[in-house]
């Protein structure tokens, strides 16, 4: 049986408190047919990553995505070099920086998800995909690869 990634705080009462980064929020992943892979508190800064390695190019890509006044965006992306298979820059998409080890930072991204969630394929273990939530790691491919997912954010 698939083995349930899930991190639980105990906290006091939040209230009806609405700001990101209180523990009245959770990060979710959720497969298609509703099972709950992950579910952890939103950290303060409200922001989280996804890294992953492209299937065909296999090199390591890096999503960073905020919660923001209830909208779940896109914010950075980082990639080994441009154009792996339809990722990258293009006019109004953020600005592009080169980092010191060649690689590239696309930052200030800021697309507002449809819907509020991120949609995926879980990678396989060759192509791994790993949700970053703070400090925690939750290498997702470990016991789903190959799965259709939805991240989002939800109140407790």
């Amino acid at each position: 049986m698939a083995r349930v990634l899930l991190a639980v705080t105990v906290c006091g009462a939040v209230g009806a408190a609405h700001a990101a980064g209180d523990s009245g929020w959770l990060l979710t992943v959720t497969t298609r047919s509703g099972e709950v892979l992950v579910a952890t508190p939103l950290p303060p800064d409200a922001t989280w990553r996804l890294e992953w390695r492209h299937s065909v190019a296999q090199v390591r890509i890096v999503d960073m995505f905020a919660w923001r006044d209830g909208v779940m965006y896109v914010t950075d992306q980082y990639a080994p070099y441009l154009d792996v298979a339809g990722l990258g820059n293009f006019a109004g998409r953020g600005q592009l920086s080169q980092l010191a080890d060649g690689s590239y930072h696309l930052s200030g991204i800021d697309l507002a998800l449809h819907g509020n969630a991120h949609a995926l394929i879980i990678g396989s273990v060759r192509a791994p995909t790993v949700l970053v939530v703070g400090e925690r790691r939750f290498p997702l491919s470990e016991t789903h690869p190959a799965t259709h997912a939805r991240i989002e954010v939800k109140q407790r």
